[in-house]
């Protein structure tokens, strides 16, 4: 003969409170845990975005300046009028007229969050060699972030 089953109790069914509890946890955790990853991961492939674009107009930059070189060295040289000290302009627009560090203004882009700078040195006497530095800056979490390339250029090259 077959034994009848007794009826359970109410407290016999189901998980206690405190396997719920446990078990809410666990779960919140492990999501809190994705979140968290998740976030760090967007952020770091957006900081990223940024040093490749900042790469690129820093190399945009220094072909620019190659190509002043190779079109006329006098003018070229003329352009550190400082006596080797040095010159700065801002070549947001790859032009000479804007010989300032462009007054804080990030206007390169999209997104407009860039700004590049030359450094120009002139060496030598009569001058035979000019350096330049490229530098595309942007703020990242109100901290300025930058790339720098730097170029040195010959008369005979």
């Amino acid at each position: 003969m077959k034994k009848a089953l007794a009826p359970r109790s109410l407290s016999e069914v189901g998980f206690s409170l405190i396997e719920v509890l446990v078990f809410v946890t666990i779960i919140s955790l492990f999501f809190i845990t994705a979140v968290t990853i998740t976030v760090f991961s967007l952020k770091s492939s957006k900081i990223q975005e940024y040093r490749i674009l900042a790469t690129r107009y820093a190399e945009e930059g220094i072909e620019w300046v190659k190509q002043e070189k190779e079109d006329d060295w006098q003018l070229f040289t003329a352009h550190d009028d400082s006596g080797g000290l040095g010159t700065t302009y801002c070549l947001n627009s790859l032009d000479w007229n804007d010989k300032t560090d462009c007054n804080g203004s990030y206007a390169l882009g999209p997104p407009n969050i860039f700004k590049r700078n030359l450094l120009i040195i002139n060496s030598g006497n009569p001058v035979d060699r000019i350096s330049t530095d490229i530098t595309v800056s942007w703020l990242e979490n109100s901290v300025e972030q930058k790339i720098v390339l730097k170029s040195v250029s010959n008369l005979w090259e």
